[in-house]
């Protein structure tokens, strides 16, 4: 079983990694931490609002379960979890089947 496993894992593309490991890390940032490193420009311009920003601290804060402050910060913050989540697994997991045309 474990073979298999790491079959479908090992022949996964790394935008799938990619996606899956952005997720993992934003759920565990703490949003409510103020001083943390940056790189988003729009902080470093002394610019409060960034959408990008907002969208991570929705991110965290919905695998938190304030589902109601993760849609203040970012309302495609579920969307884009469920999409996000959905596309690593077709890359992962989903074996694709080559059909012969004539």
């Amino acid at each position: 079983m474990r073979n298999k496993v790491s079959k479908y894992i090992a022949g996964g593309k790394p935008e799938g990694w990619f996606w899956l490991i952005a997720i993992t890390l934003l759920a565990m940032t703490d949003p409510d931490q103020s001083g943390h490193f940056s790189l988003c420009l729009f902080r470093h311009l002394g610019i409060d609002f960034c959408p990008g920003c907002g969208l991570g601290h929705g991110i965290a804060l919905l695998f938190r379960g304030r589902l109601i402050d993760s849609f203040h910060a970012h309302p495609l913050a579920l969307p884009a979890v469920v999409i996000l989540l959905r596309r690593s697994y077709q890359l992962l997991f989903v074996r694709k089947i080559k059909t012969n045309q004539k």
